[in-house]
């Protein structure tokens, strides 16, 4: 069983919201709501989404769990959790407004919506099964792992889109995702390392932090040189009339 949070857990604890550490990660929740501001903005121009589909079908899954379902006891860690939430419906929004069309497998495309749907629930069972299972308290283990599928897959998302004009490519949201997830790296080696005594250790934390690090800088690499490289494409010249010759 999870155990019973009480003000003595808050105060002077590891879930107190002025600890230094908890003020890294606080200030990592900022970046990632201006992460997504980016991302959204981007995608609105573009007429696209701007994450990979199976990472806002994940994200969705856990932000609902930490909103409405898994309990937390830090006011402010909660509002962060449920404005991911609603930012998140925005991008839910733009993927089956603009989604579909997107798509360049025919099964994909056919099938888009209900892909959706099944990989929603899907994600949502799997997070709280593993949440109730490994006493995931607050299931921030969860949210790393959640967080590398979405590095990995943003590197493919990144390819793909080049050769759809970069659309929802956004090199500010790449660099405020890669800082957001930076400072609740830090937080969480310190709230989980002192909550959560039987996992026995974070070495697989500090390999899942590590490896989003990783994978962040990579695609701040491959996005900006995409945006780049797509913005430096020639406009095409419309077509002169030739002068007629005189005779």
């Amino acid at each position: 069983m999870h155990p019973t949070f009480s003000p003595e857990h808050v105060r002077g604890g590891p879930f107190d919201p002025l600890a230094w550490f908890n003020i890294i990660g606080e200030i990592g929740c900022v970046f990632w709501v201006v992460a997504y501001f980016f991302m959204i903005r981007q995608a609105f121009r573009d007429k696209s989404y701007g994450l990979p589909m199976v990472a806002i079908c994940m994200n969705l899954a856990w932000e609902f769990l930490a909103s409405w379902v898994i309990p937390n006891p830090v006011p402010l860690w909660h509002f962060f959790d449920r404005v991911w939430f609603f930012v998140d419906l925005v991008i839910v929004y733009q993927m089956f407004r603009y989604g579909r069309e997107l798509q360049t497998i025919p099964e994909i495309q056919r099938n888009f919506y209900s892909i959706i749907v099944g990989t929603t629930a899907l994600s949502g069972f799997g997070l709280y099964a593993f949440y109730v299972q490994y006493h995931d308290m607050l299931g921030l283990m969860g949210a790393f792992m959640i967080n590398l599928v979405m590095s990995v897959t943003f590197i493919f998302f990144a390819f793909s889109r080049r050769h759809q004009g970069g659309r929802g490519l956004s090199v500010p949201g790449a660099w405020c995702k890669m800082l957001g997830t930076l400072g609740t790296s830090i937080e969480c080696h310190y709230v989980i390392g002192l909550t959560q005594e039987w996992l026995g250790g974070l070495n697989f934390l500090t390999f899942l932090c590590l490896s989003i690090f990783l994978f962040d800088c990579l695609y701040i690499y491959v996005v900006t040189k995409a945006v780049k490289s797509t913005a430096q494409e020639p406009q095409q010249q419309p077509e002169q009339t030739p002068a007629l010759a005189v005779a």
